[in-house]
């Protein structure tokens, strides 16, 4: 029985030895490999070395490397295709890559290839990184993306593809990414050209949960209303009211700078889980109608920041509200920043009382009787007034109460009572001139004598020459 133990502690003893063995070959072969590529020899002390550090990757702090190459005017032809082992980040982003490196490594995590010269990516370009979790291809010159290009990335959990040439995709191109969380396809503006369903004809997968299509020129969109969506970026394009046919899923939803005109009941009708809502640089927006946002009792962040030609917000644009009605908003930031909105009616006071946040910075507001329930929120909303004059350009909150008032005659009949003093004023000094003008009958004679001051100049000499 002792020999037994002896035999097994041995044992152990042996695998242990040959174990730190195969390990330390493993980290000398691995120290070699990550100075061939983060040092090669012809950049050996020079600006084109890449910069390497090792960290401690979770979940357990095992080894990771992490290699920041970027700026240094590679290009493919400079780069080692075998990466170190434990990589796992490469940057490689402000190259002059024309095309994607065929890398191999199965500890990759993240690759950055953004701001280089790609301008296309051919079919398994990515299938010995099996274990990709994110992508980073945006900034490029990206044209065509061959099917099968995104083949081998079963664990792919970020895609961007921003700011490229995309128009034209083939069939079932994201199928291969059965994980995929978020993708970024903003600013490819001939994208809407490609016409294909995302889901249907692209093969996006329904766990993806964020979905980025800014600057796509499109004018009309449609989702599937089941898919489990949770944000949804649509700026810049050219719709003209909001989609009628989104995910019912949605928690954040942009859809600033298109052509609405104005916010109606039914372009937020389908948005009954939306928690932010941003409606920002809006260049036609003029007016929130009525009930517009009266479904979206879960909203808690909205903003109209910057939609300049904003002019009219209805009193009932939230619904009814009541003491009832209020306590189901959820509502707690809400921003007209730089809009030319004047007033609010008082009838918003219960919601506004409930805001933690209220951006009024920039409205040109009129601080009147009808405006001065603004000053008894509990929170700084830098607002200012733009009239009356006498406080143009004060806080709202710092201007007194007594400023705020109203004018009991409209304004015309104040117009009105001037003219008619200028007329009556006019009427007096031409009726005072033309009682001391004289009257046209009478003739003024001045009596000639001796008393006459004239009389030495007239009388006195015609004596002299008539003595008798």
């Amino acid at each position: 029985m002792a020999s037994l133990k002896v035999m097994r502690a041995l044992t152990f003893a042996l695998l242990l030895l040959l174990a730190i063995h195969f390990n330390q070959a493993e980290i000398i072969d691995g120290e070699e490999e990550t100075d061939r590529f983060c040092y090669p020899e012809n950049s050996k002390n020079s600006r084109r070395s890449c910069e390497c550090s090792n960290v401690s990757a979770s979940p357990w702090g095992m080894r990771a490397l992490r290699i920041d190459c970027s700026y240094k005017d590679f290009k493919v032809k400079d780069l080692s295709l075998v990466l170190p082992l434990y990589i796992d980040s490469l940057d490689l982003s402000w190259n002059g890559l024309d095309s994607v490196p065929i890398f191999a490594s199965d500890s990759l995590h993240q690759l950055n290839l953004r701001h280089n010269n790609i301008s296309k990516v051919i079919a398994g370009n990515f299938k010995q990184l099996t274990s990709l979790r994110e992508l980073y291809l945006g900034w490029n010159s990206i044209a065509q993306l061959e099917a099968n290009s995104f083949e081998g990335l079963p664990h792919l959990q970020v895609l961007d593809l921003a700011h490229n040439n995309l128009h034209s995709l083939p069939s079932q191109l994201f199928a291969p990414l059965l994980v995929l969380g978020s993708l970024d396809i903003s600013w490819n503006r001939r994208f809407n050209e490609s016409g294909g369903d995302l889901y249907t004809g692209l093969g996006v997968n329904w766990k993806l949960a964020t979905l980025r299509l800014d600057a796509c020129s499109l004018t009309e969109l449609h989702l599937p209303v089941s898919a489990p969506l949770k944000e949804l970026s649509l700026r810049r394009n050219q719709l003209k009211r909001i989609p009628s046919q989104l995910p019912e899923s949605l928690l954040r939803l942009d859809i600033s700078d298109n052509l609405l005109e104005e916010l109606l009941p039914q372009d937020t009708a389908n948005l009954t889980q939306v928690r932010q809502l941003f409606v920002e640089d809006m260049s036609l927006l003029q007016s929130v109608v009525a009930q517009a946002l009266a479904s979206v009792d879960l909203l808690e962040t909205l903003s109209f920041q910057n939609s300049r030609q904003l002019t009219h917000f209805d009193a009932q644009a939230f619904g009814v509200i009541s003491s009832v009605s209020i306590k189901k908003k959820a509502l707690r930031s809400l921003s007209f920043r730089g809009t030319m909105l004047r007033s609010f009616n008082s009838t918003l006071a219960p919601l506004f009382n409930q805001l933690t946040e209220l951006d009024l910075n920039g409205l040109p507001l009129q601080c009147d009787c009808e405006l001065v329930w603004l000053k008894q929120l509990p929170y700084q909303t830098n607002g200012r007034c733009y009239k009356p004059n006498r406080i143009r350009g004060m806080l709202v909150t710092s201007a007194r109460g007594d400023a705020f008032s109203c004018d009991t005659w409209p304004r015309w009949a104040y117009g009105l009572v001037v003219l008619s003093l200028i007329a009556l004023s006019a009427v007096g000094i031409y009726l005072i001139v033309m009682g001391l003008r004289p009257h046209r009958g009478v003739t003024m004679r001045r009596k000639v004598g001796a008393g006459s001051p004239y009389a030495r100049v007239t009388i006195e000499p015609n004596r002299q020459e008539n003595p008798h």
